[in-house]
């Protein structure tokens, strides 16, 4: 994981089109939807392997499950960096928000071992999720996520109903060939499901169910709860309990050698979503998610994701603060 020793540190060149703006970020005003989709397993191990591929005597990945978590959404970002920019003369975090739409795939991923007992070496066993794919509409959030912390945006058309229950992505691509030519192309179009959700029939239950879930993760994060295998179980409740969440990216460019051919040597990130406020809400209906198979953007390649219906929605309301371990 990258934030221990590393190349010497210069000061960033601001200037003309290298202008960006540094973490932590602060989130605020939310709404995202989450949904489970099925995907190939086979596909998760290969992408795993390819691209979380750790160095000798770092952790190693391997996917959690058999499925990916879409998410859409909005939210307002801003910089909380107390550092001045030498172009602007003006401190990061009094620059103001920026309003961004969102599209992401998220893979659950377990971090196993690590020979490494710094400060950012990943304990044993730690659950993380890694994104390997997410569309931004927000130029300045595209640039920060890439060059800072190795997050895979790339632009996308974001069309979000006001209810947050339909979404339309538009990528830049297409097929591939000697005559083709980019433009935009739908990928996903996701809309509600038909039929009412149990979960909205049993409002009560719920609630106690919640409570329940509530008191029965803080005996565990406690330790006043023993179940087996806890090293795995215990990190991944008690990113829920303390309202945290951790996620591993790549960090690469490539680099002028053979005209970009090859790249720099990957970095590890490890990243920390810090919440003062969750609210999560479960919607009373699933999504039909359909899927264009498209030569530049291949998901069922990727990930085995197809067009299906997700069983269920949950929509949260998250503030929170975003920034590297």
């Amino acid at each position: 994981m990258s934030t221990g020793a590393g190349p010497p540190v210069h000061p960033y060149l601001e200037y003309g089109g290298l202008t960006s703006i540094p973490g932590p970020f602060r989130c605020s005003d939310a709404k995202v939807v989450v949904m489970p989709l099925k995907a190939d397993p086979t596909a998760l191990d290969h992408l795993c392997t390819a691209v979380l591929g750790a160095p000798a005597g770092g952790p190693t990945y391997a996917r959690v499950g058999t499925f990916v978590l879409l998410t859409f959404g909005t939210m307002t970002v801003r910089s909380d960096s107390d550092r001045t920019s030498p172009l602007f003369a003006t401190r990061y975090a009094d620059m103001g928000s920026s309003p961004e739409s969102h599209v992401a795939i998220w893979v659950p991923v377990v971090a196993r071992g690590s020979a490494d007992a710094s400060a950012s070496a990943v304990p044993d066993d730690r659950y993380l999720v890694f994104v390997p794919v997410m569309w931004v509409d927000n130029p300045v959030s595209l640039v920060g996520g890439r060059e800072i912390y190795g997050i895979a945006k790339q632009w996308g058309g974001i069309d979000i109903s006001p209810d947050r229950r339909r979404c339309k992505l538009q990528v830049y691509g297409g097929g591939f060939g000697a005559t083709s030519r980019s433009t935009l192309h739908p990928l996903l179009d996701i809309t509600p499901g038909t039929g009412v959700h149990p979960l909205q029939m049993a409002d009560l239950a719920a609630e106690q169910a919640r409570q329940l879930a509530r008191d029965g993760l803080a005996k565990l994060v406690a330790g006043e709860m023993d179940l087996p295998d806890g090293a795995l179980f215990h990190s991944m409740v008690s990113a829920l309990v303390g309202h945290q969440l951790s996620q591993v990216a790549v960090r690469q460019f490539r680099i002028p050698d053979r005209d970009g051919a090859d790249g720099s040597a990957p970095e590890l990130v490890g990243l920390t979503s810090r919440f003062t406020s969750l609210d999560p809400e479960f919607l009373g209906h699933g999504f039909h998610v359909s899927v264009a198979q498209l030569a530049s953007h291949p998901l069922r390649t990727m990930f085995g994701i197809q067009t299906q219906t997700a069983p269920f929605g949950i929509e949260v309301s998250p503030d929170f603060t975003l920034s590297a371990h």
